[in-house]
């Protein structure tokens, strides 16, 4: 595996408490790591940077959210992204609500807005948490990826569209020289055509 971000540890009693909450989440890694590559690409990443990338995915965690076609669907689907950003703020803001005054010590509109960023970036702090999301979607779920092919999730080409599109939405210039060879990696790991057709 290529150069990976260092872990880091949580600051704050929000983002110790987010630490917690999202543990039970099947994925929880790839958030922690969001989290870590964030401090690494923004080592003055505020709290509710921080936060939200820790938090980004929640929504998951929960039934009932949106469902986008491996098979078939595009990577960049606006009915699913939006659905699921938003979604995440909402279970983000739900659980800040429940904290009592420690939640005073965050804006909690602030990651609201950065949750519902995290797939498509924006200002002052979302192309950051983006950025975050892709690379540790690239360095913790390539194995996921591959394991759709392998299972008749998806094609191969379909999974490798994935990987990509995860490489090319980074806009942030000392993020993409990371995703540049973890993306090579990841595209290693997919299994080859032929591979696949012997599955099926």
């Amino acid at each position: 595996m290529p150069w990976t971000a260092p872990r880091v540890e949580a600051q704050g009693e929000v983002e110790a408490l987010a630490a917690e909450w999202i543990a039970p989440y099947g994925q929880a890694d790839h958030l922690v790591r969001a989290r870590d590559w964030l401090v690494h690409l923004a080592p003055a990443a505020t709290a509710e940077m921080r936060i939200a990338a820790l938090t980004h995915d929640i929504e998951r965690m929960f039934p009932g959210g949106p469902v986008l076609r491996h098979a078939d669907g595009r990577w960049d689907d606006p009915d699913y992204l939006y659905a699921h950003m938003l979604r995440s703020a909402e279970a983000v803001t739900v659980w800040l609500g429940g904290l009592g005054p420690v939640a005073a010590t965050v804006d909690g509109a602030e990651i609201r807005r950065l949750v519902g960023l995290h797939e498509v970036g924006g200002l002052d702090g979302a192309d950051e948490v983006q950025a975050a999301d892709s690379l540790s979607f690239l360095e913790t779920l390539a194995g996921l990826t591959r394991d759709w092919v392998l299972t008749g999730v998806c094609s191969r080409p379909q999974a490798e569209r994935k990987l990509r599109y995860m490489a090319d939405r980074v806009r942030i210039p000392a993020a993409a020289r990371h995703a540049a060879p973890l993306l090579e990696w990841a595209l290693d790991l997919l299994p080859a055509g032929a591979a696949e057709v012997a599955r099926r």
